[in-house]
């Protein structure tokens, strides 16, 4: 799995009056990530949780469900590209108004995740950290995925 493009700026998004969210790197993350086998087909168990993930590639974004035990604990909406955000964006409402999280912050930069709290009280501190730092993990690993179909010489 490439490291972070340095070049590449990435904004992390959460509704108001919710932790900011760690949007850094995390090596060791990154590579238990890239251990987990059919991410985008069915709910994967997370190694040495209670955590599974599903990850679901669109062609205008991606998505990255977070489950405890079975229960859906965050959303991620991964937006990669300018001309996709508003798309993106309209889905990010959505959740936010089904869950009366009030109104998602408009991202600054084309390279976004907008991270929805689902059911987030069921989680401990080292667990809502391993979330954020597997969102992070899987946004490079499918913004790499993206840029290598656009150009394949990179």
């Amino acid at each position: 799995m490439p490291s972070q493009p340095t070049k590449y700026a990435l904004q992390y998004l959460v509704p108001d009056k919710y932790p900011a969210a760690d949007g850094s790197f995390d090596r060791a993350v990154s590579d238990m990530c890239a251990t987990l086998r059919s991410v985008n087909t069915r709910d994967t168990p997370v190694p040495n949780s209670a955590l599974s993930v599903r990850l679901t590639v669109m062609l205008n974004g991606s998505t990255l469900e977070i489950k405890k035990r079975g229960q859906p604990i965050y959303m991620n909406l991964f937006c990669f590209d300018a001309s996709h955000l508003e798309s993106m964006l309209a889905a990010a409402e959505e959740l936010y108004r089904q869950f009366g999280l009030g109104t998602p912050k408009r991202p600054r930069v084309p390279t976004w995740i907008h991270s929805v709290p689902v059911n987030d009280s069921i989680l401990r501190p080292n667990e809502i950290f391993l979330c954020q730092k597997m969102t992070v993990s899987f946004f490079w690993a499918v913004y790499a995925q993206q840029l290598k179909r656009i150009n394949p010489m990179n």
